[in-house]
């Protein structure tokens, strides 16, 4: 059988196992490396490389729907000539976070997961390197059909299903003082202090919203407080520009404010529910769809554990913006956000097969009742701390507000001299409120 077509399992070796290579030789494209690291797995043992070439990836990452900025992580694909294969094979190595690399040294490639597989995670904080599976995207998310995104629904359910109850279950992965993968409210150490998050966030509390944020809400907001301030930061500017027409109105900004300044009837619904592993950004970007209906979510910088309803909701907000192949900044790249309409019932579509699937993992320990009335936490959550903080990094580019009222009420033709995002964008986040509005009143 060709290299290229097998399966290759990946094999969790203990921690203190010497190991035959290092992460520099790997980089250094060492032949005889990357033989001894194939050469740890059984079906790869008698592999000889003899070659490795290797190609720089990802000049852009997307941070949140719609918009991107330099890739943080520095990502490189191998490309390995093995003695007596016509065909080349290929491996992704990237530099990441001490959260990635413990998670892919503890899971690699469970049967029948969308984990890559992980053939070296070499943990060291934010130097930290991992060498995984080059996944092709047979499938780019524009050409994605109905079925394939109940197939990626259901995925996500059974990723989530086979880490049931993980905070209870594999206590080593979060603990108190030492997280490897954290918790995504928790903090170690016990909540920010308003001391403590006035230190990390001083030019917000000397220019910002350290008036609007309450003590309160930094105590029950665990790790969220820094974000949550900055949200703070976000309400405060769009106020201060008197909203946006047709997009943010009064109502909406006072169920922000109302949620800042007390947090705990949209935490409260999350923390009663289940922990599991969160990818903690399966928006489309992230999938990758292949011609075997093999289905894998990519980058998993933002790991966390917590309810799976979190990246339920991240999947159905970031699954109606689709752009050209790369998820760019169009004013700078010179292409064209669009947008794919998901309707109500299209939502509840996907909602219901997530929610089906996970009840069939489960079985009598399903909590699809639960996780149902956890949704509009999950989504006030999801569009606070998404969006809000986002609005913040407008402020020294913005009109005043008599401008910035005038321009947002003229078509986009008229508009197009000014600093005012792409219609499309507009578009897509007079919906995105509207789901926060209707979340916010359910809670």
């Amino acid at each position: 059988m060709p290299f290229a077509s097998r399966r290759v399992r990946h094999y969790n070796f203990a921690p203190m196992e010497p190991l035959p290579v290092d992460i520099f030789q790997l980089q250094r494209r060492d032949p005889a490396a990357w033989s001894a690291l194939l050469g740890r797995l059984p079906e790869t043992s008698d592999v000889i490389v003899t070659a490795v070439a290797s190609e720089p990836l990802c000049a852009t990452t997307l941070t949140m729907p719609g918009r991107a900025k330099e890739c943080p992580h520095r990502l490189r694909r191998f490309i390995l000539t093995v003695d007596g294969c016509s065909d080349p094979i290929s491996f992704i190595a990237k530099q990441t976070n001490a959260a990635e690399a413990s998670f892919y040294n503890l899971y690699g490639d469970p049967p029948g997961s969308t984990i890559p597989t992980c053939y070296y995670a070499h943990l060291d904080g934010d130097a930290s390197w991992v060498i995984m599976d080059d996944i092709p995207a047979h499938y780019p998310t524009t050409l994605w059909v109905s079925s394939q995104v109940d197939e990626i629904a259901t995925a996500l359910a059974r990723l989530h299903a086979a880490r049931w109850n993980i905070g209870t279950s594999e206590t080593s992965l979060w603990d108190a003082h030492d997280p490897a993968i954290p918790h995504f409210l928790h903090r170690p150490g016990g909540p920010y202090t308003w001391e403590e998050l006035r230190k990390e966030e001083v030019y917000l509390f000397e220019d910002g919203p350290g008036a609007v944020i309450s003590s309160h809400a930094i105590r029950n907001t665990g790790r969220l407080a820094p974000s949550l301030l900055r949200a703070a930061n976000g309400l405060i500017v769009m106020r201060d520009l008197g909203g946006w027409p047709g997009v943010l109105g009064e109502s909406h900004l006072a169920a922000a404010a109302d949620l800042i300044d007390d947090p705990v009837p949209m935490l409260a619904p999350l923390l009663d529910l289940p922990s599991t592993l969160l990818h903690g950004a399966p928006h489309p970007g992230h999938w990758r769809l292949t011609l075997f209906d093999d289905h894998y979510l990519v980058d998993w910088s933002e790991v966390q554990i917590g309810p799976g309803v979190l990246d339920l909701v991240a999947f159905l907000e970031g699954y109606p913006l689709l752009v050209d192949e790369h998820w760019t900044i169009p004013e700078q790249a010179g292409s064209r956000l669009r947008l794919r309409n998901l309707s109500a019932l299209a939502e509840e579509t996907i909602v219901d097969t997530y929610l089906l699937a996970l009840s069939a993992e489960l079985g009598s320990r399903s909590v699809a009742r639960d996780y149902r009335m956890a949704l509009p936490a999950a989504r006030c959550l999801h569009i606070l701390l998404t969006w809000f903080p986002y609005f913040a990094d407008w402020a020294d580019d913005m009109p005043d507000r008599h401008v910035w009222q005038r321009v947002n009420r003229q078509d986009e033709a008229a508009s197009h001299n000014f600093h005012t995002p792409e219609m499309s964008m507009k578009l897509y986040l007079a919906e995105v409120f509207h789901r926060f509005l209707q979340a916010y009143r359910s809670l």
